[in-house]
């Protein structure tokens, strides 16, 4: 399927602020109207759907609900982009009704991370819409005092205009201090210093952007919205709550044993939060392992996703790796 873009996003233009997982919006109010107060003052207006605000235990709203929020936003021929409040865990109980031919025929721009995952790829899957891997409301946007100024320049960069991206910042710093949401306006978060990405296979490669968090790429798999690794640049983000080496060993155990990662022309992994030099030695000995049967090159220490700064990666534009130098070849919006 070749890909479809949405328009580029232009100020005055209209983001729809919807909650396809957790419900935390309603729980961290200050948080959620700095994030919309981020958004108006870079030009955009903001429709909050109504059920984003809502939260009934591990989830926002009812399953239908969240769907109805996520179609509307797409129908509604005002709105030019969606942007989800936060991951969660449960994103992929949308995609069994969600109106895939609606959305193909409204295509926005859809930005989001974590567990987003699931309909990120699985909205590319059925449709070829053109989605992105890239910054939301709360943890993003909704940083204090402002968001970081290069995850903003690395959105609107991807989404702003319609030519290649072109080569992805590297950034020698890092943002990754944990901070309570309920008490989060004392100071900015520290800004540390980070050795970068790590080369643990040298090489080139070039293939489509496939995009993910790892675990929440297991939602996908053997589903109809799995998406295809063949020849993909593959760049599996690591959530910052309680993962571990553990569980990324036995996550990239999951790919390589469903035959999934040898097909990939290259992988990158993520940066993990708030880890020790020790676990990130740890962390590449299990990556170089797990990737030890196949040539293709392998970066570890990525910017993406759970990583601040952050960047914003189109899924399924054509990309090439040189060694740590990633470059998107293609625009992400037309």
């Amino acid at each position: 399927m070749r890909p479809s873009y949405a328009g580029a996003l232009r100020r005055g233009d209209t983001v729809a602020v919807v909650a396809p997982s957790a419900g935390l919006a309603g729980r961290f109010p200050r948080r959620t109207e700095r994030g919309i107060t981020a958004l108006r003052a870079l030009g955009y207006q903001v429709r909050v759907m109504p059920h984003a605000r809502e939260s009934r235990s591990w989830v926002s709203a009812g399953v239908e609900e969240r769907r109805a929020d996520l179609e509307q936003a797409f129908l509604d021929p005002g709105v030019a982009a969606v942007l989800p409040t936060i991951g969660g865990n449960h994103s992929a109980q949308l995609l069994a009704g969600l109106d895939m031919e609606l959305i193909a025929a409204h295509p926005k721009v859809l930005c989001g991370y974590s567990d987003i995952t699931s309909l990120l790829n699985g909205i590319h899957v059925a449709t070829g819409l053109v989605t992105f891997y890239g910054p939301a409301l709360l943890p993003q946007f909704g940083e204090y005092p402002e968001p970081l100024a290069e995850t903003v320049t690395a959105f609107q960069r991807a989404v702003t205009r319609p030519r290649p991206l072109g080569q992805v910042p590297e950034w020698d710093h890092v943002v990754d201090e944990f901070c309570d949401w309920g008490d989060d306006v004392r100071r900015p978060r520290h800004v540390g210093r980070t050795a970068g990405r790590r080369l643990l296979r040298a090489g080139s490669a070039t293939g489509r952007l496939l995009c993910g968090c790892l675990p929440t790429l297991r939602h996908l798999i053997g589903t109809p919205w799995q998406p295809d690794f063949t020849d993909a640049i593959l760049v599996l983000d690591l959530p910052d709550d309680g993962y571990d080496v553990r569980e990324l060993d036995a996550d990239l155990w999951h790919l390589r044993n469903a035959g999934l990662l040898g097909q990939v022309a290259a992988l990158l992994v993520g940066r993990m939060a708030r880890v020790t030099d020790e676990e990130r030695t740890r962390m590449d000995a299990v990556i170089r392992e797990v990737c030890a049967p196949f040539d293709f090159p392998v970066v570890s220490n990525f910017e993406c996703g759970h990583a601040d700064p952050c960047l914003t990666l189109p899924i399924g534009c054509r990309a090439a790796l040189c060694d740590s130098v990633l470059t998107v070849l293609e625009p992400g919006v037309s």
